[in-house]
């Protein structure tokens, strides 16, 4: 046991905490009373002051009052009032104030705003506010009054001053060349909201420089666009003319003339204008210097004589103007050149006499045909008798194709041909007998048009004749003859398919026109379907009779003969000797108007109308069909016959029709040839 004079006493754990805290309470009351008394003589120092730390405008008005604050910010006010503002736009720059655009600032306001710092909120938040504003300080926001109106003002005045529209480039030519040309320029548009908030911005901020926006505006057209073409009009309509040569040619082209070959294009969007030639007025050009330095070139002519080939006509080189090599050297124009030469090449014959006398040596009868012009009028005679020999010694070279208007030539009386008679359309649609010069060729045209359609040569062109003529009947076959006549455009024309030249040999005696083809005998056979002979037509046998003053006085020429019109139609078959040889099926149609039998009466130089009107009724009456006589009988191979059962055969025969004469005629030969066989 431990005596009572050592021991201890030791106070009890919970009575010890509650006194801690008791400590510690006493301590924070007297902390809080600490601070409220501090605030509390804060206020009383501060009750009738700015408090501090607060500034107004960069003007320290802490610790002041009212009054006081109001005298300190008012000289402030006055300076920022009348502080200049420069607005600048690049290097253009217009001066202004904050007063001149009715901006307000009082004195009074910015002290009373000052003033309430720290005194609206509760004494603790007001108490750090306070201190706040002692430790940081505080600057009172200022809030400005502007006149709008007066801003807007001054920002449509400089619009005014600086917008401008942008231009834009031209460039144009007048029909009389004059060259129009302006530059571009860009414009200016002020943007006028964009450059008030940067004013506002300025005057809110005390700053002493606004930068005006704006944007450009871009023209359309530009110079650079047109610039180029422009020099080059200049150069090319330059004052020296343009002269073209070829061979002997020249033409001198004058600044109009220069105009009318240009052609200004100006870009739709964002290329380049341009100069070009128009094709369709240099084309004329190309056209004349052509037809001024073109020389045909001249084919040999041949004659065989059955054992040796002569030359008739050498062969010769022409010459022609190279088309494709002109047009672009033409457009050397563009770049200003004022000497063009164009270029002409030499022209070969296609039938060369050195090449065609070895290819043809020792021809082959290729094909023959002759017609009978026995009866005829001398014209007609001459005329025929000269077109053969045009075309007498013609060579047509491989896969090269023959014109008869082209190798007879011209057909007039300069050329040596005769008046004759030709068939024309009259206006109501009929066909009458006409004097025509060179008339008696389309027979000439029709005995090589036989020679070729039974030779197998490929028909290019080829025209009946509006009457079928019995004459033209070719073995037996009616529908083969041609007519031509250059001043109408009808020609007869064919082609040489194979790759040997045909020579064509012609002659014409008194009462006949024969042609031969001669050559290498072509890879093929030809054959003929019946004719198809439809829609026959009766003609008409009253005698006609007609005045015609280009025929001498006292002439009287039979022109026409009533025969039947009708259509035929002849389908050709040319089948090749090689078996894979295409066949080449041909068929023929021609139309014959139904004759008439016209007697003309010449009435050139008549000695007055009562002799020409005796004459032709003279004629007529010749014509008049005389009394019924008993039918005359006529001897042929088949016993006498009736003309009226010759023409009963010769029609079953597919007989096209004629005069009585022209039936025996037909019918005898036909007999005969029947009876031969």
């Amino acid at each position: 046991m431990i005596p009572s004079w050592q021991r201890r006493s030791y106070p009890n754990a919970a009575v010890a905490a509650s006194t801690v805290w008791k400590g510690l309470g006493l301590a924070l009351g007297a902390a809080l009373v600490f601070a409220v008394a501090v605030a509390g003589g804060y206020e009383l120092t501060t009750w009738d002051r700015v408090a501090p730390g607060v500034s107004v405008l960069d003007v320290p008005v802490g610790g002041l009052t009212l009054e006081q604050a109001q005298a300190r910010i008012a000289p402030r006010t006055q300076t920022i009032l009348d502080q200049q503002l420069t607005l600048q736009l690049d290097d253009r720059t217009w001066q202004t104030s904050a007063r001149s655009l009715g901006v307000r600032l009082d004195a009074t306001r910015l002290a009373e705003s000052a003033y309430v710092i720290g005194r609206d909120d509760s004494p603790l938040t007001r108490l750090r506010a306070q201190l706040d504003g002692m430790r940081r300080g505080v600057d009172v926001p200022v809030v400005e009054e502007a006149d709008g109106a007066r801003l807007d003002r001054l920002v449509a005045s400089i619009a005014a001053e600086v917008n401008k529209p942008a231009r834009e480039a031209h460039l144009s030519l007048s029909d009389s060349g004059e060259i129009s040309f302006g530059t571009s320029e860009t414009g200016l548009l002020l943007d006028q909201p964009a450059s008030r908030a940067q004013i506002v911005q300025a005057l809110t901020t005390g700053g002493a420089q606004a930068q005006l926006v704006y944007r450009v505006l871009t023209p359309a057209l530009t110079t650079g666009q047109v610039a180029a073409a422009h020099e080059q009009l200049e150069r090319i309509l330059g004052t020296q003319p343009v002269r073209l040569t070829a061979a002997e040619y020249s033409r001198t082209l004058e600044r109009e003339d220069v105009l009318g070959l240009l052609t200004l294009n100006l870009p739709a969007g964002a290329g380049t204008a341009s100069v070009t030639l128009n094709e369709n007025a240099v084309q004329p050009l190309l056209d004349e210097a052509s037809r001024s330095v073109a020389q045909q070139p001249l084919n040999a002519r041949l004659t065989w004589n059955g054992t040796k080939l002569t030359v008739t006509r050498p062969s010769k080189e022409g010459r022609g103007l190279d088309s494709g090599a002109a047009e672009v050297l033409m457009r050397e124009l563009l770049v200003g050149t004022r000497d063009i030469t164009l270029p002409v090449v030499v022209v070969k014959p296609e039938v060369p006499a050195d090449e065609a006398l070895a290819k043809l040596d020792g021809p082959a009868l290729i094909e023959e045909s002759t017609t009978s012009f026995k009866g005829s009028v001398p014209e007609k005679a001459h005329n025929i008798q000269l077109a053969a020999a045009r075309l007498n010694g013609v060579v047509v070279p491989p896969h090269g194709m023959f014109s008869f208007n082209d190798e007879v030539g011209p057909t007039t009386l300069e050329a040596g041909f005769e008046w004759g008679f030709g068939l024309v359309t009259g206006a109501q649609g009929g066909a009458h007998t006409v004097p025509s010069v060179a008339g008696g060729i389309c027979q000439v045209a029709t005995t090589l048009f036989q020679s070729v359609f039974w030779g197998g040569y490929q028909l290019e062109e080829r025209f009946w004749h509006l009457y079928w003529i019995p004459n033209y009947t070719s073995r037996d076959v009616v529908g083969l003859d041609a007519t031509v006549d250059g001043d109408s455009g009808l020609d007869f024309k064919w082609i040489n398919p194979t790759d040997d030249f045909v020579l064509i040999q012609a002659s014409a005696g008194a009462e006949s026109v024969t042609f031969r083809l001669y050559g290498r005998k072509p890879p093929w056979k030809v054959s003929l379907d019946p004719a198809v002979i439809s829609d026959r037509v009766a003609p008409d046998p009253t005698p006609d009779v007609q005045e015609e003053p280009l025929l001498a006085w006292g002439r009287v020429v039979p022109v026409e003969t009533a025969r039947d019109g009708f259509q035929v139609v002849l389908t050709r078959h040319v089948v090749g000797t090689d078996p894979a040889a295409k066949t080449r099926d041909l068929v023929l149609k021609s139309i014959y108007q139904p004759g008439h039998n016209v007697t003309l009466v010449g009435t050139g130089g008549a000695p007055d109308a009562a002799s020409v009107a005796a004459a032709v009724e003279r004629v007529r009456g010749n014509l008049q069909p005389a009394a019924p006589a008993a039918p005359t009988r006529y001897e042929t191979a088949n016993g006498q016959k009736t003309i009226a059962q010759i023409r009963e055969e010769l029609r079953q025969a597919g007989w096209g029709g004629g005069s009585d004469q022209d039936a025996v005629a037909t019918y005898k030969r036909m007999a005969e040839a029947a009876g031969g066989r």
